[in-house]
């Protein structure tokens, strides 16, 4: 069943731009989380904040019933919406309220089209374990038309400490090898590159949010292949080699990004190890980190690669989820 939507204060040409971000409200402190950062990322890059709230429907035998749990669910929905809507508007950013019956996570993917941006919380009402992706947060992460950012709990993000890399996981400098941990990603904004180099579009998501927030960019590289065989770097010839490749190939990146953004400040790091460990480790500390939808091996089937998946499942910080078409 289709989700029905309800929306108020709406302007008549909305849906001609995605100047919207939309935000999911449950009445959680998930919730406020995420609408804290929807409203920061609408007054950083000029959108409306659309708020949008879903109830469950059923069906059962006796129209009373239904009636009665109806017009509780509705209640409470339109009161969470309301202290969301003042809250918003109190910060000075346009607002737009949609109320939607049916599936959440369907009620959020059908707005995407025409959203530039959705921000949601990892977990909902219903979630109760710490640090696990919430079912309404994957879908939509999964099934978006436009990038997502995930929010984890302030309180997950402020007791989570970095673990720092395994002793496989370690990064290669110039000088040489070094701990992953060593790394810092402060207030970054990091993105995780794979074999399409500067035709994924989660590079260009990210130096777009990097250049819109005066943020400082960091391009990651991760071999997961060589991981297991750190020995194999002790040869200096083939560590040379394999550094000189990697650095190349991130170096042409970086002069590509600064053709069209010569003021951002772009830095690349190579790793040996688990790209998804790699990425969860930067998260407390970095302002975003960015990833694709499915990365270049990813299989047609699967709508979240496995790096994604597990980014998003483990990390502190906040996450945006990039759909994976092209950049030509």
């Amino acid at each position: 069943m289709n989700s029905e939507l309800r929306t108020e204060n709406q302007p008549a040409d909305a849906a001609e731009g995605h100047d919207v971000v939309l935000v999911g409200i449950d009445g959680s402190d998930q919730a406020r989380h995420a609408l804290e950062r929807a409203i920061g990322e609408a007054k950083a890059q000029n959108l409306r904040v659309r708020l949008i709230g879903a109830y469950p429907v059923i069906g059962v035998g006796d129209p009373g019933l239904e009636m009665r749990f109806t017009e509780a669910v509705m209640k409470e929905n339109a009161e969470h919406l309301a202290e969301a809507r003042q809250t918003a508007e109190a910060a000075g950013v346009q607002v737009e309220v949609v109320e939607a019956a049916g599936d959440a996570a369907k009620a959020v993917v059908e707005q995407s089209a025409d959203a530039k941006l959705i921000v949601m919380g990892k977990r909902g009402r219903g979630g109760a374990l710490r640090g696990r992706l919430g079912s309404v947060s994957a879908a939509v992460a999964a099934h978006s038309k436009c990038p997502v950012i995930i929010v984890p709990d302030t309180a997950e993000a402020r007791h989570t400490e970095r673990q720092g890399g395994g002793s496989t996981d370690f990064a290669l400098e110039a000088e040489g090898p070094v701990k992953a941990s060593e790394i810092d990603f402060t207030g970054r904004v990091v993105v995780g590159l794979d074999a399409l180099g500067s035709r994924n579009p989660a590079l260009w998501k990210a130096v777009e949010y990097a250049q819109q927030h005066g943020r400082k960019l960091a391009l990651v590289s991760v071999n997961g292949v060589l991981s297991g065989t750190p020995s194999w770097f002790q040869d200096e010839f083939n560590q040379a080699r394999y550094f000189r490749e990697a650095d190349d190939k991130l170096t042409s990146i970086s002069d590509e990004i600064a053709a069209e953004h010569p003021e951002l400040v772009v830095e690349h790091h190579i790793f040996v190890g688990r790209p998804a460990r790699i990425l969860m480790n930067a998260s407390p500390a970095a302002e975003l980190v960015v990833v694709g939808s499915r990365g270049i091996g990813g299989f047609r089937g699967l709508l979240l690669g496995s790096v994604s998946q597990a980014v998003l499942e483990n990390a502190a910080g906040p996450v945006m989820v990039v759909p994976s078409a092209r950049r030509d």
